[in-house]
């Protein structure tokens, strides 16, 4: 099941709520990875994001010096993440 199942069409937005909701269900993702997540994604989800935009912004994800998740890590949210999104 992709995060955006409850999307109709492409105008839709994820925001916060949804996100988190949809990270609840990610079982294979730690609190310390949905933490990061929700840290990543803080500014932007204030307006919402498409599917178009949320896929495009986990692909840019890269390690920085202040994340709480090492370079490692990083890449295999990332992972985490497209998988869930090309159910």
């Amino acid at each position: 099941m992709s995060i955006f199942d409850f999307l109709t069409d492409t105008t839709k937005k994820i925001y916060r709520r949804k996100f988190n909701q949809a990270l609840g269900k990610i079982y294979n993702l730690s609190s310390k990875e949905k933490k990061y997540l929700n840290e990543v994604f803080k500014g932007d989800l204030n307006d919402g994001l498409s599917e178009y935009e949320l896929k495009s912004r986990i692909n840019k994800l890269r390690y920085n010096t202040t994340d709480s998740l090492d370079s490692y890590e990083v890449e295999q949210v990332k992972r985490k993440l497209l998988e869930k999104l090309e159910k």
